[in-house]
């Protein structure tokens, strides 16, 4: 069945313009521009988040993808996770965070759990099928022979969690490492003759960036910079979205993050403009799981869509054409 939308249409290339979207058998099939100065409802591509703990509170913040996300456990608690991945239609697979990290640069991982690679372990869940992304750190022991393998299995190598240097971190995305998980956090530091894992991510175009912009895990110079440096198709907006509370309460220390998708978004776009949080939140972080036909409005990708109030606020959540969140 033929369906339109209008409102302010916000595109990662062809940037906000009113216009209304023609949608058919789940896909775009045509966007036509109007004279109407329509200022909302806000469509976006819908969101996609790459890092998602908390994976039910989602589809009500405009993400119409995520990586239910395991973070470091004890042996056979993957197994488990990976068996009972939501049955949701936002649901792409499972990103692995850890347990190859380096337990200096813990953060809020279970540090008790931090192991060496064992690539029968890495090599089971890789065979299932489920997991599109796993986080390491390439200095562990194995850390080069994870990376390959992987690849191999047509996942995505992401650097997180490391306290590695320049060289390592580059033969790291040399073997085909193309994700650096959360910027800045849980990552060596940067000096200016010492750039380790952070300065070498930055500059290496061959890396996407995960980026949590929630205002708290990052400051906002720090944020600033790496847009400048990175730029919109090279930052993908990271919800690192954990269950409430976010932060530890005896030590305040961040347990994870406590916004994703349009609250992301609002204040991203207000710093960077609508098309560039487009980009940050839909375009690019699709790009980075071979998602072709998602995160733009334009005829032949899916009908994945974030609709918000034109103060951001989620109104509705669209996959492949279906609501599958609306606003009471």
């Amino acid at each position: 069945m033929a369906r339109e939308l209008a409102g302010l249409l916000v595109d990662p290339i062809d940037g906000a313009r009113p216009g209304v979207l023609r949608i058919e058998d789940g896909l775009i099939t045509a966007v036509d521009q109007t004279d109407e100065p329509l200022e909302a409802p806000l469509v976006f591509p819908g969101f996609v988040d790459l890092q998602v703990y908390d994976t039910g509170r989602c589809a009500e913040n405009g993400v119409t993808g995520y990586l239910a996300t395991v973070g470091t456990s004890p042996p056979g608690a993957v197994e488990g996770f990976l068996a009972a991945l939501p049955d949701d239609p936002c649901c792409l697979g499972a990103h692995v965070e850890g347990p190859y990290l380096n337990p200096e640069r813990a953060g809020a991982q279970a540090v008790e759990h931090i192991r060496p690679v064992d690539l029968a372990e890495l090599n089971g869940w890789l065979a299932t099928g489920h997991v599109r992304m796993v986080t390491l750190a390439p200095e562990v022991e194995g850390g080069f022979g994870a990376i390959d393998r992987i690849i191999a299995a047509g996942a995505v190598a992401a650097i997180g969690h490391t306290r590695t240097n320049h060289y390592t971190t580059r033969a790291a995305i040399d073997r085909g490492a193309s994700f650096a998980t959360h910027i800045w956090n849980a990552m060596s530091g940067f000096r200016g003759r010492e750039p380790a894992a952070i300065g070498t991510l930055l500059a290496d175009e061959r890396v996407t960036l995960g980026m949590i912009a929630d205002g708290r895990h990052l400051h906002p110079a720090t944020e600033e910079v790496t847009f400048r440096v990175a730029g919109p198709m090279r930052i993908a907006l990271t919800s690192d979205l954990v269950a409430p509370p976010a932060e530890d309460p005896e030590t305040g220390r961040l347990r994870g993050g406590d916004r994703c998708g349009a609250a992301l978004v609002a204040r991203t776009a207000a710093r960077f403009g609508l098309a560039e949080a487009a980009a940050m939140a839909s375009l690019t972080p699709a790009g980075v799981l071979g998602l072709s036909d998602r995160g733009r409005l334009a005829p032949g990708f899916r009908a994945d869509l974030a609709v918000l109030d034109g103060d951001f606020s989620p109104v509705r959540t669209v996959v492949a054409g279906d609501p599958v969140w609306v606003r009471d």
